[in-house]
């Protein structure tokens, strides 16, 4: 069914350029990732350098995503009201200063605000991605779209992996951080190239009319997606922020292995995002919770593995199975928000499920890192299994209340 405009008439995006836009999407949600997930391939090293625990790399992570979690509502509505493609801009050139200030700190506090801004900014890239996509894709194909431009996320992930171990052992681990902020400039970059173009995917803007205009959004339809974002997401950042510490502790990796480990991992997602997508297009296009519960259970088999299986092959299996799961369910979760409402509503909703998701990942990740220094790390990855479940069964039982407009 054609998305209506403010006036009731259908609207169309223009198909030219889509794969562009989607491409560009993506290519600011990897330089994003690039940044925010920065420190979990090198925690080893800032946690030396700086004096920290594991808890305490876990407190940085949920700094991070406490000032994506701070941005992600406000983000919503600029983008229905400024434009998606000026905030994308703003967002990118907000990592790229935050980043390099991060880099340079000398003071641990000061490493953590910086962070806490490189989250701010990384908060406010997913609303306008998704509004410029939104355009891309049909019904039929908007899972596939959606988790086209979410890739960007675990590409990011795996750049890191797979060059900041290297670049920190060579250069240190501060200059490594540079590679973030040059990435995050090129895309800037971009955006203002490509301004034109874009615009074009956007379709039309919330008038003041439509500011008014609210959603019902049922209890159980909260709930459900709310709850599953904000427990999946955090289990994800979890996962990624702790797997070289997991490794080069109770496995004996070097940094280099366990980088290399991390990178398979994103492998996982990154192909997860795509799996996921095609089966929920394909399957589930009316009921997509019914894949995400699906997806909740796969990593929850994961995790499990993580716990109990000793050092040896049957590990990588596990890590495939997480990343499949725990970091590929993101762009069919986004397609479910998106599909929810009209266009012009696309950036307010997206905002709140990103509140959820941002949230989870302040409150999880430093619990998993609490338990791991106080009972290991099999404990950490049990309990990471078992609220994975409870997020799955959640969505399932409450996503299928739906969405219902009311004009206020």
């Amino acid at each position: 069914m054609p998305v209506m405009d403010s006036v009731g008439t259908p609207w169309h995006a223009s198909r030219r350029g889509a794969v562009a836009a989607v491409a560009l999407s993506g290519s600011a949600l990897m330089m994003g990732a690039y940044a925010t997930l920065s420190i979990a391939p090198i925690a080893p090293l800032i946690r030396a350098d700086l004096g920290i625990s594991n808890a305490g790399i876990g407190l940085i992570t949920a700094a991070i995503f406490g000032g994506a979690a701070l941005a992600s509502t406000p983000s919503g509505h600029l983008t229905d009201r400024l434009g998606a493609v000026r905030l994308l801009f703003i967002a990118m050139v907000g990592i790229a200063v935050t980043e390099a200030i991060a880099a340079s700190a000398s003071w641990t506090w000061l490493f953590v605000v910086a962070m806490f801004g490189v989250g701010m900014a990384y908060g406010c890239i997913t609303p306008p991605t998704n509004v410029i996509v939104r355009g891309a894709a049909d019904g039929a194909n908007q899972g596939l779209v959606m988790s086209a431009k979410q890739i960007g996320v675990t590409l990011g992930g795996l750049i890191a992996g797979l060059t900041l171990p290297a670049l920190a052992n060579h250069y240190g681990w501060r200059l490594s951080l540079l590679a973030p902020v040059i990435g995050a400039m090129v895309v800037a970059g971009l955006v203002v190239l490509m301004h034109e173009n874009l615009k074009h995917q956007v379709g039309p803007r919330a008038d003041d009319s439509e500011v008014m205009e609210k959603f019902l959004v049922r209890y159980g339809w909260r709930l459900g997606v709310g709850g599953f974002g904000f427990l999946m997401a955090g289990v994800q950042q979890g996962f990624m922020a702790y797997t070289t510490l997991f490794l080069t502790e109770d496995h004996r990796y070097g940094l280099a292995i366990a980088g290399v480990s991390f990178a398979v991992m994103m492998v996982g997602g990154t192909v997860g995002r795509l799996g996921w997508a095609v089966i929920s297009d394909r399957w589930f296009r009316d009921n997509r919770w019914t894949g995400l519960l699906i997806s909740s259970f796969v990593a929850a088999f994961g995790l499990l593995g993580m716990a109990f299986l000793p050092t040896g092959p049957w590990l990588w299996p596990c890590f495939v199975l997480v990343g499949l799961s725990s970091i590929g369910w993101n762009g069919v979760f986004l397609a479910l928000v998106a599909n929810s409402v009209p266009v012009t509503h696309v950036g307010r909703l997206t905002g709140w499920s990103l509140r959820c998701v941002f949230s989870g990942v302040v409150v999880i990740p430093p619990i998993l890192g609490f338990l791991a220094d106080h009972w290991g790390w099999s404990a950490a990855w049990i309990f990471a299994a078992t609220i994975t479940l409870i997020a799955g069964a959640g969505m399932y039982f409450g996503a299928r209340g739906g969405v219902n407009p009311h004009k206020t």
